[in-house]
């Protein structure tokens, strides 16, 4: 469990050291998730997309199997953070 938040502040952490410097964040970029869906099985997502930006919390980005459709999840849902923790190995790994 202490893995999943030290990568989840990694992360963060990551995104907010790369920002533009000297401006206002509102004035660089506004985060494109502002609602998230807490009620997303994993069985209907057919693609994820993962960003991070300076000022803006996780933003999972889902394409749906049933449509075309684009919904940003809330990265606090269990099965999210067991993929952004398999991610991670993954990557640390390489």
């Amino acid at each position: 469990m202490a893995r999943r938040g030290l990568a989840l502040l990694l992360l963060l952490l990551l995104a907010a050291l790369h920002g533009p410097h000297g401006k206002p964040i509102s004035l660089t970029y506004r985060c494109p998730c502002r609602y998230f869906e807490t009620h997303v099985a994993k069985s209907q997502i057919k693609h994820l997309k993962i960003l991070a930006f300076p000022g803006c919390p996780l933003q999972v980005i889902a394409r749906l199997k049933s449509s075309t459709k684009q919904i940003c999840i809330d990265s606090k849902l269990k099965w999210i953070q067991e993929y952004l923790e398999k991610y991670f190995e993954k990557r640390g790994k390489m």
